[in-house]
C-alpha cells in the first residue's frame, strides 16, 4: 500500500513538473516539431516556399496610422507604397537550408509644369501671355539576385547565414520643353523656368549661352557578391520577423551619358540644338551594407511569410 501512494505521488511530481516545464509556449510534437494549440506548425519545413521583405515600412505604416502619418499631408498607405522594397523569395530543400531569390523592379515618371511671362515681342502688351516649361524625369531600377541559407535552432527563435550575388542596372533621363522659343531674330533673349528654385526669378538665355532640353546621364551596371548572418523569431505558425546583417565584395560601372542644348552660335548667330557626353565612372568596394541599391541597409529587419 505504501508502495502505490509513493509511486501516485512521483508521478504527480512529474505531471506539475512537465507542465511547469512548458511554460506555457506551443507544445512540440512527438517528432519534436514545435506546434500551437491547433496543431499548426512554426517552423518551415521541406518542401516550405517562403516570401520576406523590409519590414519597415510595416513598422512605418502602423506607427504613422496611429499618429496620422510621419509628415504633414501623407497618408500612412501612400508611404508603405512608396518605399524601396526588395522582395526574397525563399525554398526550403530540407528543414535547415534554402535557395534565396531576390527581385527588385522600379520605375518612375515624374512631371512638373511652370507657368511663366511669354517674352515674344508680341506678348509685350498688357495683360502679359503666360507660357509653359514643363520637366519630366523618368527613371528605372532592375536587380535580381539568388544564393543560399543555412540555419540553426530547433525552437522559435532560429540563426540563419549564407551567401548571395546580386545584379542590378538604373538609369534615368529627363527633358525638358520650353513655352518661350528662341530665335536670333525675333526672340534672341528668351526667359525659362530655373529648375532649381521653379518658383524664383526666370533665367535668361542669351547669346553664347544654352539651355537643356534632354539630359542623359550614363546607364549603372552594378554586381555584388555578399555573405549574410541574421535571426528569426516565429511568433506566430510560420510568420516570422528577423534581422540581417550583410558584409561582401561589390563593383560598379558607369557608362557614359549624354546632354543636349539648344543654344545661339556667337559666330553664324544662327540657332542650333548640339548634343554632348559625359564621362563614365567604375569602382569595386568590400564593405557592410554593399546591398543598399536594392533598398537594403547595412543591418536590415525582415518580416517573413512562409507556405
Amino acid at each position: 500500500m505504501k508502495m502505490k501512494k509513493v509511486l501516485f505521488i512521483m508521478g504527480m511530481s512529474l505531471t506539475v513538473s512537465g507542465l511547469f516545464a512548458q511554460g506555457g509556449t506551443a507544445p512540440a510534437s512527438s517528432s519534436g516539431t514545435i506546434t500551437d494549440k491547433k496543431g499548426e506548425v512554426y517552423l518551415p519545413q521541406a518542401g516550405d516556399w517562403a516570401i520576406s521583405m523590409d519590414a519597415t515600412p510595416w513598422l512605418n505604416y502602423f506607427g504613422n496610422f496611429f499618429h496620422g502619418g510621419a509628415t504633414p499631408n501623407v497618408a500612412p498607405t501612400a508611404a508603405f507604397l512608396n518605399g524601396n522594397n526588395t522582395l526574397v523569395g525563399k525554398y526550403f530543400v530540407d528543414d535547415h537550408t534554402a535557395y534565396r531569390a531576390l527581385l527588385r523592379l522600379g520605375f518612375s515618371s515624374y512631371s512638373q509644369n511652370n507657368e511663366i511671362q511669354g517674352s515674344d515681342l508680341s506678348d509685350s502688351i498688357f495683360p502679359y501671355t503666360q507660357v509653359e516649361d514643363k520637366r519630366s524625369i523618368s527613371s528605372h531600377f532592375i536587380g535580381v539576385g539568388g544564393g543560399m541559407e543555412k540555419r540553426r535552432g530547433n525552437g522559435r527563435l532560429q540563426g540563419y547565414y549564407g551567401a548571395e550575388i546580386m545584379f542590378f542596372i538604373a538609369g534615368s533621363d529627363t527633358t525638358y520643353t520650353y513655352g518661350n522659343p528662341y530665335n536670333s531674330v525675333t526672340n534672341a533673349n528668351p526667359t525659362y523656368t530655373n529648375w532649381n528654385n521653379p518658383g524664383g526669378p526666370t533665367n535668361v538665355f542669351g547669346l553664347g549661352a544654352g539651355r537643356l532640353t534632354d539630359n542623359q546621364p550614363g546607364s549603372t551596371f552594378g554586381v555584388g557578391l555578399i555573405g549574410f548572418i541574421g535571426f528569426e523569431y516565429f511568433f506566430a505558425p510560420k510568420i516570422s520577423i528577423g534581422g540581417e546583417y550583410t558584409w561582401g565584395f561589390g563593383f560598379q560601372s558607369t557608362s557614359q551619358g549624354s546632354f543636349t542644348r539648344e543654344e545661339l552660335n556667337p559666330t553664324t548667330n544662327a540657332d542650333e540644338t548640339n548634343t554632348y557626353k559625359t564621362g563614365g565612372s567604375s569602382g569595386f568596394s568590400l564593405d557592410n551594407g554593399l546591398n543598399q541599391a536594392f533598398g537594403s541597409g547595412t543591418g536590415s529587419l525582415y518580416i517573413n511569410f512562409h507556405f
